[in-house]
């Protein structure tokens, strides 16, 4: 061929649509004299660039290198050839960008751009004498991020014009290929991470509305089973309760997870999220978990207070947990355990609002078991009040007429208070109202009501009674007292306490004979039966006490029954400085006409 004839050279390569319009490109040029002893022409290095540059076309960073490497050697027929990496403290060779060499490192080596090796160059030696020539480096001269290493060529050619040309060309196509390349798989990183990241988000809201749709334990389970083994692949894990869960303290989702419970009092004292081989060798925690195949434990917390662990066994996958991962985990098992809690919540509070309603319903029977509408009786104004602490209580007072003219007047204080105390109040409504239909004498009457009450109470429930019987026709009354807060008469100037009687019912089966109290009512005496709840009343310093209560019976002697209990907690009010009680108060105030 003549030196001034033109020569066609046709390119195939792979199809890239924003470089070239086809996969075949034409080009036309003067072909130059050839150079004794080089193969190639500058036609020929340019179409090996474009064919490069094509095969370069969205590479991975290794591939891109990998591909220049041999693109190189094969143009310029070089037997060995390699690409340094940065390590941190100097160069490695990738073994699989070794070329006919086997992999090195070396610690400092310097760069100014394409050059030969030289002997001049210390951190040259090394390299000419394993063979190479040339070096080449790629991005910044002074700081690249690759440097390839060439041999020398079969023609003995590295030190031509066009070769370096052709090289500095490679250098520059390799190297804005390589930052393209970072900078896509970069981006790809990035959007796969995003990615991951909304899906957990995602995760975590259908997470949190499936575990508020589930109404059981069971089916809370099964989706915290579900989200694990879908977003980290887990499929066996428990969870560790700090305080006991309708009797449980550890729940494992599958058969193979019940050995894990043996773990629960090293577990359960994880405050912070871990990776179980972060522990040191020595921690107890790391060998027995490591034995039990457990990967990660993470505290499970309500309103920043610790719940429960959740402990999770490794990926089926094998692969290690990521920040991002374990933070998932905390937020769903925090989700998982707040809609536990809510649900034991809502649990309570029906649970609550039933025996509200029970109570509510006891309280009206009890209410119904005292006297509604008190008997008449003549020369005597009755009036009565009973107040409790709670819902229902303890206290019971009763007037029951025994025919024309007698009535039987009764007040009791059963020990404790609430739902117990009302249950035993009522069954010693029932009895006394069965007894006192038979003519005994009282005294006979509460050793009857003591049997009942000690065959069917513990050894530690009592009551305390008084039972008065007054003759309205004759003004004669009697009564016992059954170790009940003495009852205050006022006589005249004259204060008594009725005492007499015997011990409080419900201690001993067989206790000593009650005692039988009598006397003579006047007209204006008062007669005033109450319960410890209102003697007993405490301000921040002292009880109300019975002194007080003789006064302000003495000082309102004059007004009305019902005057005078309603005097008697205004005092307690205004002692003790608020409405409430703390215990059950009942008054029945006699007054003779």
């Amino acid at each position: 061929m003549k030196h001034s004839a033109t020569r066609q050279v046709i390119l195939i390569g792979k199809h890239t649509p924003d470089r070239w319009p086809s996969s075949r490109i034409f080009v036309d040029m003067k072909t130059p004299s050839p150079v004794p002893g080089v193969g190639s022409s500058t036609a020929f290095h340019l179409a090996s660039l474009l064919d490069l540059n094509t095969r370069l076309t969205d590479a991975d960073p290794v591939d891109v290198l990998n591909v220049a490497v041999l693109s190189v050697m094969g143009r310029l027929k070089i037997q060995r050839a390699c690409f340094l990496l940065p390590n941190g403290s100097g160069w490695s060779a990738d073994p699989r960008l070794c070329k006919g060499v086997l992999p090195f490192s070396i610690t400092t080596l310097t760069t100014h751009g394409i050059e030969p090796l030289t002997e001049s160059n210390s951190s040259h030696k090394s390299l000419i004498d394993a063979g190479y020539r040339t070096i080449v480096p790629i991005g910044n001269p002074t700081d690249p991020v690759a440097i390839m290493l060439l041999g020398r060529t079969l023609d003995n050619i590295e030190a031509d014009r066009e070769v370096s040309a052709y090289l500095e060309i490679v250098r520059g196509i390799v190297s804005t290929t390589v930052q393209n390349a970072k900078l896509i798989r970069s981006l790809i990183s990035a959007t796969k991470e995003l990615e991951a990241r909304n899906l957990m988000v995602t995760t975590l809201f259908e997470s949190a509305r499936d575990f508020t749709l589930s109404k059981t334990k069971e089916e809370m389970l099964r989706i915290l089973s579900y989200r694990l083994m879908g977003q980290l692949m887990v499929s066996t894990f428990g969870i560790f309760f700090t305080e006991p869960l309708d009797g449980i303290d550890f729940i494992g989702n599958r058969k193979e997870a019940q050995p894990l419970a043996d773990l629960r009092n090293a577990i359960i004292s994880i405050d912070v999220p871990l990776r179980i081989d972060e522990l040191p060798m020595s921690d107890p925690l790391r060998n027995a978990a490591e034995s039990m195949g457990i990967a990660i434990a993470v505290p499970m917390t309500v309103h920043g207070v610790k719940k429960g662990v959740i402990a999770t066994r490794g990926k089926l996958n094998g692969r290690r947990f990521t920040d991002e991962e374990m933070s998932f985990l905390e937020s769903l098992g925090n989700t998982a355990m707040i809609a536990v809690e809510n649900e034991r919540l809502i649990q309570e509070e029906i649970l609550k609002r039933r025996l509200e309603n029970e109570l509510k319903i006891a309280a009206d029977i009890q209410r119904k078991l005292l006297p509604d509408v008190l008997p008449h009786a003549n020369h005597l104004e009755i009036a009565a009040d009973a107040r409790t602490s709670r819902q229902i209580g303890g206290d019971y007072y009763d007037v029951i007429s025994l025919d024309d003219n007698r009535t039987l007047f009764a007040i009791a204080d059963v020990a404790g208070k609430g739902i117990p105390a009302a249950l035993l109040m009522a069954n010693v409504q029932a009895a006394l109202n069965v007894l006192v239909r038979i003519d005994m004498p009282l005294t006979h009457l509460m050793s009857r009501l003591n049997s009942l009450i000690c065959d069917n109470t513990e050894v530690d429930v009592f009551v305390t009674m008084f039972i008065c019987v007054i003759d309205s026709a004759t003004l004669l009354f009697e009564y016992v007292n059954a170790g009940h807060n003495p009852p205050i008469l006022l006589s005249g100037k004259e204060v008594q306490l009725l005492s007499t009687g015997g011990v409080l019912t419900g201690v001993i089966e067989d206790p000593p004979e009650y005692k039988l109290g009598t006397g003579m009512l006047d007209v204006g005496d008062v007669l005033l039966l109450y319960t410890d709840g209102v003697t007993e009343a405490r301000n921040h310093n002292d009880e109300y006490g019975v002194p007080a209560l003789v006064n302000l019976l003495m000082a309102k002697r004059n007004h009305t029954p019902s005057e005078i209990i309603r005097f008697i907690h205004r005092d307690i009010h205004t002692f003790t400085g608020t409405d409430q009680i703390d215990d059950d108060t009942s008054l029945v105030a006699i007054k003779v006409i």
